[in-house]
């Protein structure tokens, strides 16, 4: 296990895991950033689980639109590209947003 401290936006890419799970930052729409920097590290074949606020499924802002179509293009066969946990499944560490999972794969070439 490699651990790199750094600021993970200005990490450089490299697609070769085939699986990232993620809980990024709540923080305004911080998580969108993250989610998108996440996807590009992912190998052809690979998946992309994170948990983010509900409001990636149901915010209604261009910026929450925009991102909902640009994960559509990237859910390739899940059935739901999100999937509601359980009310404040984080209150224990003091965070009491309710929840989503999204799962993203990169297709295959």
């Amino acid at each position: 296990l490699q651990v790199h401290p750094a600021n993970f936006l200005t990490f450089p890419v490299n697609p070769v895991y085939t699986h990232v799970i993620m809980n990024p930052p709540f923080f305004g729409t911080h998580w969108m950033d993250h989610v998108v920097h996440a996807y590009e590290f992912l190998a052809t074949g690979g998946t992309l689980v994170s948990a983010l606020p509900v409001s990636a499924e149901l915010g209604e802002t261009r910026k929450h639109e925009e991102f909902r179509k640009w994960a559509k293009a990237r859910a390739h066969g899940w059935g739901r590209m999100f999937s509601d946990l359980p009310a404040e499944s984080f209150a224990a560490s003091g965070t009491r947003v309710n929840t989503v999972l999204l799962t993203l794969r990169k297709p295959r070439a």
